[in-house]
């Protein structure tokens, strides 16, 4: 399935006929949004007090904090959970003293053209542009902005396709930055396309089931598309039937089997997992039909789109779980 808006135009999905888990992967287009916009924190809890020199943030500092306006904002050792990790401090100089304080489309388009530039230089190809981190920036306030302040903090961030902010733990040198997440996570509705975890209870657009690590599977490097989806087939199909309870429930329930396939900058990045995915979609196809329910129970597959997400920019949420990783055989199925 190929989806298409924002950051996930790329997207490429194989979807596993449900009534027949274990066959060959079927092709289906879809014009879905779902994936993460360039979004940035747009906060101003680092602006220095008046007469205080502006606050430079060495690249790979971490920050924390717990309010929207991350008023209390503060530096903590990237092996704590924190929300931010600088990659440079930029000076706004082609903004003079009198020049009025941004509105919100133009940070969002200063942060997309100028930190993405200046993550591209401090982090290389070590920076999964399709994975779970999103370029961000820490503004001035609109109060430092009147005193001169024209710094930009840019960074990176765990940040949903709402806004809200997830914490993480680890540089991201180090992290792997694949774009998944525990088994058993739902992921909400956002019209017709995906947004942010919700409990499975809730009205969902997918559910993930499983977790595939494919390094095990690809040790001399990068495996395309088809070689993906032999091994991704094969494992996704098993971890349907384990997690739903038999090899027919999926099907039996209105639900489809698919899942994401890598890029060759995710795999140079270091991201190799992949979410097994449950989810259903509206009978026109246009988008992600509202599931409420969890596989291993009583499912409900509405017949009309979700209303869009709720935006929630800034805020904080808890820390997610560890996912657990799944290791397939070093030689990919024929």
């Amino acid at each position: 399935m190929k989806a298409a808006g924002h950051r996930a135009s790329r997207v490429t999905r194989r979807l596993a006929v449900g009534a027949v888990l274990g066959a060959l992967a079927v092709l289906v287009i879809l014009g879905v949004p779902t994936g993460k916009a360039v979004l940035f924190a747009g906060v101003p809890g680092l602006a220095p007090p008046p007469g205080a020199p502006p606050l430079r943030l060495l690249p790979h500092t971490c920050l924390t904090w717990q309010k929207p306006d991350a008023i209390d904002a503060r530096e903590v050792s990237c092996t704590q959970p924190h929300l931010f990790e600088v990659t440079g401090t930029l000076d706004l100089q082609d903004f003079g003293s009198q020049a009025a304080f941004p509105d919100p489309a133009r940070w969002q388009q200063l942060v997309a053209q100028r930190c993405t530039q200046r993550n591209a230089q401090i982090l290389a190809h070590h920076f999964d542009p399709f994975g779970r981190f999103t370029v961000g920036a820490i503004k001035p306030s609109e109060a430092g902005w009147r005193r001169g302040d024209r710094t930009l903090r840019c960074g990176v961030q765990s940040a949903g396709r709402t806004g809200t902010l997830f914490l993480t733990t680890g540089s991201v040198l180090a992290a792997d930055q694949s774009d998944v997440h525990p088994p058993g996570t739902c992921l909400g509705n956002d019209g017709k396309a995906v947004g942010d975890p919700v409990p499975c209870a809730s009205p969902h657009a997918i559910e993930v089931i499983g977790v595939v690590d494919l390094k095990g599977a690809f040790p001399q490097g990068y495996p395309d598309e088809a070689a993906q989806d032999r091994v991704l087939n094969t494992e996704c199909t098993r971890l349907a039937k384990d997690f739903s309870g038999g090899p027919a429930v999926v099907a039996n329930k209105g639900l489809t089997l698919f899942w994401e396939t890598l890029r060759p900058e995710s795999w140079q990045a270091g991201s190799t997992q992949v979410d097994c995915r449950l989810g259903a979609f509206l009978p026109d196809r246009s988008g992600f039909a509202p599931v409420t329910g969890s596989v291993t129970g009583p499912v409900e597959v509405g017949n009309r789109p979700a209303p869009p997400a709720l935006r929630t920019p800034g805020r904080v949420s808890a820390a997610t779980p560890p996912v657990t990783q799944v290791d397939v055989p070093a030689t990919p199925p024929r």
